[in-house]
């Protein structure tokens, strides 16, 4: 589905840099094209604060940003792929497909960024958990990422959604989920767990019983 949500640009490069030039061509032409609603482009040469703030460390760095998706990207990136992830910004599912991309090729901790700078857009990858046609391989991606959130904000905002997993059919879904809501480390989430100790499947109850301990290692 194609949301028409047209993205922000920010663009940050240096003088001297061989890709930069590249990357600001193609991005200024897709915002003449009406393919990008604005384009905010900062020399670090000249003004290094806001990168400084960003942490980042290579140029050319851009972020794709509307309310439903926020990629970054730094490095060198070729027209046509900037072009593809532009017109992903525009879809329901384009931040699922940024994150399963940046999580097969080893850039976990870019995704990592992009949900600290926008941590709603951890709601994706709570999408991407419950859907039980995800892959292993982008699960065990989706794990750590939701692992280094452990005991922030970030996740315990996810709570209800992560309570809403371990209440479901899929038994594989509900223990994972049981995992996450330790993981949240709030206490508020005790209780619940403490519950699921009590169920009648072996295994949700094991499961919930590691989850508990879990949980109090982070809270106490």
């Amino acid at each position: 589905m194609n949301l028409n949500t047209k993205p922000s640009v920010e663009l940050f490069i240096a003088t001297g840099c061989v890709h930069c030039p590249v990357v600001l061509n193609e991005l200024s032409e897709n915002l003449k094209k009406g393919q990008i609603s604005n384009l905010n482009v900062t020399n670090i040469a000249v003004d290094n604060k806001k990168a400084e703030e960003l942490n980042i460390r290579s140029v050319p760095w851009f972020s794709i940003s509307n309310d439903h998706c926020f990629m970054i990207f730094s490095g060198e990136h070729p027209p046509k792929e900037i072009k593809q992830w532009l017109a992903a910004s525009q879809t329901d599912d384009g931040m699922q497909k940024y994150i399963e991309e940046s999580l097969s090729s080893g850039q976990l901790m870019t995704v990592s960024k992009a949900i600290q700078l926008k941590p709603e857009m951890y709601s994706h990858v709570v999408k991407m958990l419950e859907n039980e046609e995800t892959s292993m391989d982008i699960r065990i991606g989706l794990d750590a990422l939701t692992e280094s959130f452990s005991a922030t904000e970030i996740l315990q905002r996810f709570s209800p959604e992560f309570k809403n997993i371990a209440s479901s059919d899929g038994m594989r879904l509900q223990i994972d989920a049981l995992h996450y809501i330790a993981l949240t480390g709030d206490s508020k989430n005790r209780e619940f767990l403490l519950e699921k100790t009590k169920d009648k499947n072996p295994q949700i109850k094991e499961a919930a019983t590691e989850a508990l301990e879990t949980l109090d290692d982070l809270i106490y």
